[in-house]
């Protein structure tokens, strides 16, 4: 979204994907843009950058593979200074024309193509568009709009641009296919019918035109809390996550729904301070429509973040919910081991051609995407030889390596439990177990240690914390539990699992640089971080077995 000197406005599809994931968000954008003396924050995550990037990568190859067999027109275009809105407009008008001469050439494609047009139709304001399709194929009597995506299936984002490309060219009296695709990550085509995304995606821009006007009229910031353009509330957006604190709002109660939060809201309460201080019966006789023992664990997990709240010196507050759950987990054994992946979803492996390799059966075009970069295993005397000897890790750079510490994995366990019989693998949340199943699918492994695995030793502490305790913290994942058993400042280094991959990737980087210095601290960085992690899931064993059990 841009505002440009003349008052004038020009929106994008990325625009209509804010606002179909946070109304909120892009009305503070616009109140931004207007003057209104706020400031919404950036996104800040490494992981997206890091996306980013390969997105770009992936477009690159999609480019080369056109190249390599019809003729390609390379648009470009460079930016000006908004706030000269006729300097803006004469450079977007001279790309855009670009474009319409190159769809009127003998071009087979063209890459980059820029679409403008000053005003929309039905706009309320000045509103243009503009956009940039990454592709448009000539089909011979036609030209079809491509775009890439390093994602594995089509995503809404990316086909509100096909239409809203599709409706630019449309109007220019470009012939169009009737379909749009969208070249996934793995290099496959997911094709689409046009006429079911063109009235959905006017639908949208009309919204989104209605929001700038809406925000023109306001002479104030639009308030927390407003029901005609309602924040999503989740924690990957900064424009909620700031007010969410600042207005001591219901959405940091852990669990809770949007659906829920607006049957709280409508029973008068407001913060989660009222919420949680309200007795049980105000709260039953206020709130209807969710049921009696929902809405009574709502309240408990409110009470008990209020209560960590009000001691931030001390331990979270908690509380045992099943008795039964905790002391249903196995006794310790000394041959126990606590397992924890650190894996980057967007891994691939190219051939010279630049095509995605994958499956291991002729026939089966699948792609492979991902590789488990580090088998962390933590237990009594794992790793002998090494520095620390309850600590061992296997490492993976390839998909060869990532085999060879799977079946060093399953040996592993198969001499452990001839050691100890009674042994058992701890691991946190499902990911573990998931990705152990596609590992064996990816290689064919057929292991009855692997069997034995999955049926009897593994062990999942997540559904014992999550049935078996309230705990008073917004969130449930490992590292935020890890203030019920770890002192302040344990936890070091690498934050989280997003930047273990982009150390990954850095590290990957560093090494085909030549620059071992480099890459010697990221690998370093990430087996601290996934030391710490297996050895959190120990602690969160031994504190279940004491603390909590003995409350």
């Amino acid at each position: 979204m841009q505002r440009l000197g003349d008052a004038s406005w020009v929106i994008s599809a990325s625009d209509l994907a804010v606002f179909q994931a946070c109304p909120w968000r892009l009305a503070r954008i616009a109140d931004e843009k207007l003057g209104k003396g706020i400031t919404v924050p950036d996104i800040d995550d490494p992981m997206m950058d890091l996306v980013a990037r390969l997105g770009l990568e992936h477009e690159a190859r999609q480019l080369k593979l056109l190249a390599s067999t019809m003729k390609v027109v390379e648009l470009s275009y460079e930016p000006v200074d908004p706030n000269d809105a006729a300097a803006w407009r004469a450079n977007i008008e001279k790309a855009s024309n670009e474009t319409l001469v190159a769809l009127a050439s003998d071009a087979g494609a063209l890459f980059q193509a820029t679409l403008y047009e000053e005003t929309l139709p039905d706009a309320p304001l000045p509103i243009g568009f503009q956009g940039f399709a990454d592709f448009i194929v000539s089909t011979g009597e036609s030209w079809e709009i491509w775009d890439s995506k390093l994602a594995r299936r089509a995503k809404d984002h990316a086909l509100i641009q096909l239409a809203a490309y599709y409706d630019q060219l449309e109007r220019r009296g470009v012939p169009l296919s009737t379909s749009v695709r969208v070249i996934l990550g793995d290099g496959t085509h997911s094709v689409h019918d046009v006429e079911e995304l063109i009235e959905p995606y006017r639908e949208q821009r009309k919204a989104v035109m209605a929001l700038i006007e809406h925000r023109v009229v306001d002479p104030h910031p639009l308030p927390w809390g407003d029901e005609l353009f309602p924040p999503c509330g989740t924690k990957g957006c900064p424009a909620c996550s700031e007010q969410i604190l600042l207005h001591d709002d219901l959405f940091q109660i852990a669990g809770l729904r949007k659906t829920q939060r607006n049957k709280i809201l409508t029973g008068g309460f407001e913060t989660l301070e009222q919420f949680a201080t309200a007795s049980r019966e105000e709260v039953r006789r206020a709130i209807p429509g969710i049921g009696l023992d929902t809405l009574r664990g709502l309240h408990l997990q409110a009470s008990l973040q209020v209560a960590t709240r009000n001691n931030p010196e001390g331990r979270p507050a908690w509380e045992v919910l099943s008795r039964g759950m905790i002391e249903n987990l196995p006794a310790p054994s000394v041959g126990d081991i606590f397992f924890d992946f650190e894996g980057d979803p967007t891994y691939q492996e190219l051939g010279g051609d630049g095509s995605a390799l994958g499956s291991l059966s002729q026939g089966d075009d699948s792609v492979w995407f991902g590789i488990e970069y580090l088998f962390g295993l933590w237990g009594d005397n794992l790793n002998p030889e090494g520095p620390d000897t309850s600590f061992l890790p296997l490492w993976a750079e390839t998909f060869d390596e990532e085999k060879a510490a799977f079946e060093t994995f399953l040996a592993l366990l198969e001499k452990r439990a001839e050691e100890y019989p009674d042994f058992h693998v701890y691991h946190y949340a499902p990911y573990e177990r998931t990705r152990l199943k596609a590992m064996a699918q990816r290689y064919r492994v057929e292991s009855p240690t692997l069997d034995a695995l999955m049926t009897t030793h593994l062990v999942d502490l997540y559904p014992v914390v999550m049935k078996g305790l309230k705990v008073g913290l917004p969130s449930y994942g490992l590292k935020a539990l890890e203030a019920l058993y770890f002192d302040p400042d344990t936890r070091t280094g690498i934050a989280g699992g997003g930047e273990s991959v982009v150390a990954f990737s850095d590290y990957q980087l560093a090494c085909s640089q030549g620059n071992l210095d480099a890459a010697r601290e990221l690998k370093e960085s990430i087996l601290h971080y996934n030391r710490i992690d297996c050895f959190s899931t120990q602690a969160l064993r031994d504190w279940l077995l004491t603390s909590a059990r003995e409350d």
